[in-house]
Order: structure tokens, then sequence, then C-alpha cells
């Protein structure tokens, strides 16, 4: 069966708004509904005095830094997809891939992290290479592959190291 163009741009906007809703929501319901543990954790903060080093360190806010740079990027391949601007997909997939390799991504050195860390770098380097082909269609599920492994690691990193939860 073949599919029109015009058909592979429907698929590829509506992985696009799927996947951006599927974020928008998980981070809602991150937000909106605290675990237990949470729950415990901040009632305990709220008994115990809270130590000056604890939250606000340099190296977590420089952290906090680094991973708005990545949603910055982030938001260029997005906009790309959106209005088929491959240059602003290679610029954003470019950015993400030198972040990747940078010494502040390691957050630990646990093989897991380091499969994703690697996954990532895969992946953006075969959007980047989509985007430079103008295949909008590559680009567009290169992508959604990329956000889900970004929402598998965060994962992964919440549960088992030292991020925490984003404050708002």
């Amino acid at each position: 069966m073949k599919v029109s163009r015009w058909g592979w741009n429907a698929l590829a906007v509506a992985l696009i708004g799927a996947g951006g809703l599927t974020m928008t929501q998980f981070a809602a319901t991150q937000e909106a509904q605290p675990t237990k543990k949470a729950d415990s954790k901040k009632q305990d903060n709220a008994k115990a005095p809270q130590k000056d080093d604890e939250k606000s360190t340099p190296a977590r806010k420089g952290l906090s830094t680094f991973m708005r740079m990545k949603l910055d990027a982030s938001q260029k391949i997005l906009e790309g997809l959106a209005v088929e601007d491959f240059e602003l997909i290679q610029e954003g997939a470019a950015k993400l891939e030198d972040m990747s390799a940078a010494e502040k991504w390691r957050v630990t050195n646990d093989p897991f992290f380091r499969e994703h860390s690697n996954d990532f770098q895969k992946i953006t380097k075969r959007l980047a290479k989509n985007a430079k082909e103008g295949k909008l269609e590559g680009s567009a599920l290169t992508w959604l592959e990329a956000t889900m492994q970004c929402i598998e690691c965060h994962k992964w990193t919440r549960a088992n190291l030292i991020a925490d939860k984003p404050q708002r």
C-alpha cells in the first residue's frame, strides 16, 4: 500500500502531537500527584532543619542549568519538525549530541546510565542525518524515539540516583 506525501505528513504531525501531549501529561501528573515517598520526604523535611548545602549546591544549580539547555535544544527540534525547518532540527540535534558528550551529562558511571547515554547519542546522530537528508517522517519518528529515551533515563535517574523531581 502506497501512502501519499500528505499521508506521511499527517502521520508525522499526529505522532509529534501525541508525543508532545504525552510529555505534557507525564510532567503534569508527576507534579500534580506526588508519591507517598515524596509526601513523607516533605514531612521529614518540615520536621528537620535543612542544611544550607543540601539542595542548592553550585553543582546542583549547574546541573539544573544544563538540563534547561537540553530543553532549549529540544524545543528547537520540535519547532523545526512543526514548520519543516531541517536546519533547526539539525541545530537542536547537534546541540544535544554535543551536550551528551559533556562531562556534566555523566551524573553517574552506572552501566545502565552509560547505556542510555550511548543510545541517546546514536539517536541524535540519526536525527541529524534524517534532517540533513530532508526526511520529515524519519526525523519525527527519530525524535519520538529520543523523547522516549529521555523519559526512561530521567525516570531511572529519579528512582536510583541523585536527581529530584523538578520544583516549580
